[in-house]
């Protein structure tokens, strides 16, 4: 009997191995509605949250936490994240696309697509600017995914494959251009792969752990940090063997998956399958009860958080 996994997106489920394809997949968006931001965003570093509950972003000032805009009409925005010009990209999944928007933009400059996949995380090199993507396959293709990587966030992107990996869940980029991405094999166990810059085989790390819940994968700016859901767990990671070396606790969390970490803080949206339905900051990496909490009674579904700095380089 094939085993099925089923990923609440919105109010759609993607399904992987060998289901029938969901209906929702087509599903219409909502009437629009408009987008705004306040005349003086742009000025301030921002904080941007996905929200597949109300499918708008909502835009934050940052460190301050006030809401300065409300981002649209998307079909599903799953995840974001930026580069260091500030620009936003945001994950419009069961529209099949990536849209850019420019710091404290109230309307997307451009929009990335990649054959019917539908796309889950993204990642900025900071060393030169490209974007990777994780996808989840169509259902023609047994649902499989790949990780995509746009040269310069634009254009046509090039796919990577690891034979052993079904599904690619979430991706950072660490400060040397190397590509981390975590995700699942055909077995449904927790993996950990990194992509070497300027390579194009993946390599598979082994972890002193074993994972049960499936959460983000971040860089820190030394070591390798992954949810899974109630804790952050650090690994420094050296060749193809990940050591732990600390958990860090978010008490009060109760299903944080995707995240992001903005030096001593960590910005985490608590919404997916009866969670908190805010974000919360946590000191980083110290963790404990949340510094404080954004979005309680706004957010219905709060998926995914970057930060968008004021005049990027």
């Amino acid at each position: 009997m094939k085993r099925l996994i089923c990923v609440t997106v919105g109010s759609a489920v993607v399904v992987l191995a060998g289901c029938a394809a969901p209906a929702q997949l087509d599903m219409p968006v909502a009437l629009e509605r408009s987008s705004w931001m306040t005349t003086d965003a742009k000025t301030s570093d921002l904080l941007y949250v996905t929200d597949i509950g109300t499918n708008d972003v909502y835009v934050y000032s940052y460190p301050q936490g006030s809401l300065v805009g409300t981002l649209r009409n998307f079909n599903s925005p799953l995840r974001d994240c930026s580069d260091s010009h500030g620009n936003v990209y945001i994950t419009n999944t069961y529209s099949y696309e990536l849209l850019k928007y420019a710091h404290g933009a109230a309307k997307p400059e451009a929009a990335l697509h990649d054959s019917n996949y539908l796309p889950w995380d993204c990642s900025v090199d900071p060393t030169t600017g490209n974007l990777a993507v994780t996808n989840y396959g169509p259902y023609s293709n047994s649902n499989t995914g790949d990780v995509v990587i746009y040269t310069d966030g634009k254009g046509s992107p090039k796919a990577y494959r690891d034979p052993s990996v079904q599904a690619y869940l979430y991706c950072s980029y660490d400060d040397s251009g190397n590509l981390f991405v975590d995700g699942l094999d055909f077995s449904y166990n927790f993996v950990l792969l990194k992509l070497p810059k300027g390579k194009s085989t993946f390599e598979q790390i082994a972890l002193n752990q074993k994972f049960t819940s499936w959460g983000g994968v971040k860089w820190d700016g030394k070591d390798v940090a992954i949810s899974d859901g109630t804790a952050l767990y650090q690994y420094s990671v050296s060749g193809t063997k990940a050591k732990k070396i600390r958990v860090v606790s978010l008490k009060r969390s109760v299903n944080v998956l995707q995240f992001w970490i903005a030096g001593s803080t960590v910005i985490a949206p608590d919404g997916p399958n009866g969670a908190k339905h805010d974000a919360g900051f946590w000191k980083y990496p110290q963790g404990g009860p949340p510094a404080k909490t954004i979005g309680t009674g706004l957010f219905q579904n709060p998926s995914g958080a970057t930060i968008s700095v004021a005049n990027g380089t």
